[in-house]
């Protein structure tokens, strides 16, 4: 109900207008009521001439005035002249205020609805008591406003109609709370709360709750459009992020989140930034913490790693979970990081991984440089599977084998050949040791039940490669059973692929691309323009998708034996060698010089003669040869003769659980060594379990079908950290024990208990 004071002043023409003081509870109230009492509304608004222009009080002066020849329609009420006054400020009000008290309306009557200059206007009511007298003031008792004014730029888009006019309107009609305007008239003076966003990110950052991230973060475009879509859904980023279907699982392909610089890359950004507390992946949330544009982000990703030693206590965590997380980037994307890794040499081996054909070729040539580390183990695992000594275990030439391809590996990969391994070459050169071993063709004869048997025929496979077989096998749940055995000389293919071509069983395959990578021009692999050994990754690729085809035939039950054996093998170290053989011949040499036709008087000192051929024994070439591209074969060294031929099956499905008995009682006896007592759950061949510590195997005597008695007589001493020992059945590697020797005279005294009297 409209108070008294207001009921009277409608009733009788004052000729001065009225103040009513309101807040925001009644506003809307009064007005109503006052709508009700057939006073008519005059908006402040209307007086704006522009519309971002302010209202002009003389205009509504003007209109007072006229109001009075109206006798039909001169009663009214304005309305968002309050309002306007308060954003003008205290000073404009007060003397907007003081004037309007004063202005003459003659017959006409005209409320002031006032909201948000309740302390103005009081005070000048207090300061005129004839205003009180008169009755053309009422005061109300809740004169609370909690209006707030945020002026944001017009083109984020948040505001539908621009300009001042359109912010009075929406106070005339009782807007309370914050009210967005676009406006370029100055409002510093203002009453009311004033917020002033410069552009998209202040007003991103202001309609988003708990948004804490800097503006360089993004660019002004990249802004706007984030802006554009929190318009669009409801100003809730978390529905924007689920628009582009970002979520926490894109952590499991970061590459493709963050590949680019598109606008929904950059919010993948954003979203981490805003959830790096719940970050799991300790290395991601580093470089996310660190980054403070968008444009490094991809760039910290890769690099931020080598700011590490590998000796900092967290580094193998953030190693391993970098390793993760990059783990589908390309080449192009890490050759930023191996580059920054070149910086400090002595660290960056410790910083690269596997993930790419590039890091494992910088591995490769970090090697060449620095030496075999130990951080190959876990930088490139497949490298150090391929370093490791394998075990020769055949008939004949078993510790020869062990120790020269040892030495042989080694030296390939740190692309050097020492003195004392020539002399090996040479020793070998100089007899026919290898005609000991069994030949290929009978191996291949010997296979079993031949129709259900896969042959695979890798070109240029030499037995170098299989402590990396034997490892991937075991990975694969495969049995592997391994004939160490000779290629026929020369060791080229049209001597030596009969049993390919001969062969009766089921499926067949070739695989060239190890020889085409060893020394053919589509391998892509060439000598003259990198000396070092860059291919062997590629070579080990081969190797695994062999074992992996492998798996999956014997998996699907294609075949129930996938044999895998070559034509012969090859010589990297004939290569780098770069020795020709000084004398002169008509006959080109073929396969790079490694072996020719034969003709009456070559006196090389190191040759076999076979099959029509001269064939170089030692690291020799003939001269007037094609140059090798990066590996040779041909010739009569060991790594090219020695082959094998590889028996994989499906091994049983149970888990083999492998335990060492009476642990705490092993002791070594300076005369008799180590007695080692192991528990095998499942053997496949209970007389042919074995054993290798520190390179030297050792033959298992059986107790019954699952206790293994080992005779250590080379352990004659106790030793601090326990030794470690491969257990195998047959050819397949089940499993590894380790266990602690004690010495006699400390198990002595163990025994007796002295007290305290010593």
């Amino acid at each position: 109900m409209l108070c008294r004071e207001v009921q009277n002043y409608i009733s009788t023409a004052k000729g001065l207008p009225f103040f009513y003081v309101i807040g925001d509870e009644d506003y809307c109230s009064v007005l109503e009521e006052l709508k009700q009492a057939d006073i008519s509304v005059v908006r402040m608004s209307e007086f704006c001439l522009k519309d971002d222009k302010f209202p002009s009080v003389d205009e509504l002066v003007d209109y007072f005035r006229t109001s009075d020849v109206d006798y039909r329609d001169n009663k009214f009420v304005v309305i968002g002249l309050g309002e306007y006054l308060a954003l003008r400020g205290s000073a404009v009000a007060d003397k907007e205020l003081r004037r309007l008290k004063n202005t003459t309306l003659g017959n006409a009557r005209a409320i002031l609805l006032l909201r948000g200059v309740s302390s103005q206007a009081a005070k000048i009511i207090r300061d005129d008591n004839k205003m009180v007298e008169q009755q053309r003031a009422y005061v109300s008792n809740n004169l609370l406003t909690n209006v707030s004014v945020t002026n944001m730029p017009e083109d984020v888009g948040l505001v539908v109609q621009t300009g001042i006019k359109y912010l009075l309107r929406a106070f005339e009609d009782g807007a309370i709370g914050n009210v967005y305007t676009s406006t370029s008239l100055v409002l510093d003076n203002a009453l009311f709360p004033l917020f002033t966003l410069s552009g998209a990110y202040s007003v991103v950052k202001y309609i988003v709750g708990d948004f804490e991230l800097d503006s360089g973060l993004g660019t002004e475009e990249q802004w706007k459009r984030l802006l554009k879509d929190l318009n669009k859904c409801s100003k809730d980023i978390r529905a924007v992020f689920d628009k582009y279907g970002i979520d926490e699982r894109l952590i499991d392909d970061l590459c493709l989140a963050v590949s680019g610089l598109e606008y929904r890359n950059w919010l993948v950004f954003l979203y981490l930034k805003l959830n790096a507390k719940q970050i799991q992946n300790y290395y991601l949330k580093l470089v996310i913490d660190e980054t403070l544009n968008f444009e490094d982000f991809k760039t910290n990703l890769m690099v931020k790693i080598t700011e590490f030693s590998h000796q900092d206590r967290y580094f193998r965590l953030l190693y391993d979970e970098r390793k993760k997380l990059l783990r589908n980037f390309p080449e192009e994307d890490i050759a930023v990081f191996v580059k920054t890794n070149e910086i400090d040499p002595d660290e960056s081996i410790y910083h690269l991984t596997d993930n790419t054909l590039l890091e494992k070729k910088t591995i490769v040539k970090w090697v060449v440089s620095n030496g075999i580390s130990e951080a190959i183990a876990y930088v490139y695992p497949a490298l150090d599977e391929y370093l490791k000594k394998y075990i020769f275990d055949c008939p004949v030439l078993s510790d020869e084998l062990t120790e020269y391809f040892d030495l042989y590996k080694k030296q390939k990969v740190s692309n050097h050949i020492s003195d004392e391994f020539i002399k090996l070459v040479e020793k070998y050169a100089d007899g026919i040791s290898y005609a000991q071993l069994p030949t290929r063709d009978n191996a291949i004869k010997a296979v079993s039940s031949k129709n259900n048997a896969f042959l695979y025929w890798i070109d240029s496979l030499g037995v170098e490669y299989l402590s990396y077989i034997t490892a991937l096998a075991k990975k694969k749940g495969l049995s592997i059973h391994t004939d160490i055995v000779r290629s026929d000389l020369p060791t080229i293919t049209s001597i030596n692929k009969q049993f390919y071509e001969q062969w009766m069983g089921g499926k067949k395959y070739k695989e060239e691309q190890l020889d085409n990578i060893k020394h053919k021009d589509k391998g892509g692999y060439f000598f003259t323009d990198d000396e070092d050994p860059i291919h062997i990754p590629a070579e080990l690729e081969v190797i695994e998708k062999a074992l992996n085809t492998a798996a999956m035939e014997l998996g699907m039950h294609n075949c129930k034996s996938f044999i895998i054996a070559s034509d012969h093998g090859a010589s990297r170290l004939a290569v780098i060698k770069k020795q020709e053989v000084p004398y002169e011949t008509d006959t080109k040499g073929e396969h790079s010089g490694r072996c020719c036709k034969s003709f009456d008087g070559c006196d090389v000192p190191y040759k076999v003669e076979e099959n029509g051929y001269i064939i170089l024994s030692d690291y020799g070439r003939f001269r007037g040869s094609r140059p090798a591209n990066v590996e040779v074969h041909g010739g009569a060294s060991l790594e090219e003769i020695v082959v094998p031929v590889i028996t994989l099956t499906l091994k049983k499905q149970v888990g083999v659980k492998i335990t060492v008995m009476h642990s705490d009682d092993i002791t070594a006896d300076r005369h008799d060594g180590v007695t080692l007592n192991l528990y095998i759950s499942d053997v496949e061949s209970p007389d042919n379990i074995s054993l290798v510590i520190e390179d030297k195997p050792y033959q298992a005597k059986s107790e019954d079908a699952t206790h293994f008695t080992f005779a250590l007589t080379d352990i004659k001493r106790a030793k601090m950290k326990p030794y470690t020992a491969d257990v195998f059945d047959g050819s397949d590697l089940i499993g590894s024990v380790s266990f602690k020797v004690k010495g006699k005279t400390a198990t002595i005294k163990d025994d007796f208990d002295f007290g305290d009297e010593f």
